[in-house]
């Protein structure tokens, strides 16, 4: 979903169980030579794709988890898992750290918080769907 919501394709195409049998009975010089890895994709394409695409360096993909975050649907979320009553509640974490980390999400330099945020959403809806919540 997230992959979509920013127009990248991300489906995996490769992994018919037949191809991926044949692939790895290929002795291992057929799949990676040196510092090429991805050696049979690489080779089979070289014609159709410009050099500079073939050599490039992997790239990452990052989730634009603040923009995100600033959307009315996380706001909402917000208020229900990272409500001050729910998280006294639970008696799991320490509401000062989360009201810190909440604070400093929306500030100009929001730094790692993004990630512990995001990882106090996702287990706080495991925890209320599954935990004791």
């Amino acid at each position: 979903m997230m992959s979509m919501a920013n127009g990248l394709e991300l489906r995996t195409p490769f992994l018919d169980y037949r191809l991926v049998n044949y692939v790895f009975s290929l002795p291992s010089t057929f799949k990676i030579t040196g510092h090429t890895r991805k050696r049979i994709l690489k080779d089979a394409f070289k014609d159709m794709l410009p050099p500079e695409t073939l050599s490039r360096k992997k790239q990452g993909f990052e989730i634009p988890l603040l923009k995100l975050f600033k959307t009315g649907q996380f706001k909402v979320l917000f208020d229900n898992l990272l409500s001050e009553q729910f998280i006294r509640d639970q008696g799991i974490f320490n509401i000062n750290e989360v009201n810190r980390l909440k604070k400093k999400l929306f500030s100009p330099n929001p730094e790692e918080a993004t990630a512990r945020i995001w990882a106090l959403v996702v287990f706080q809806h495991w925890w209320k769907k599954y935990g004791n919540g």
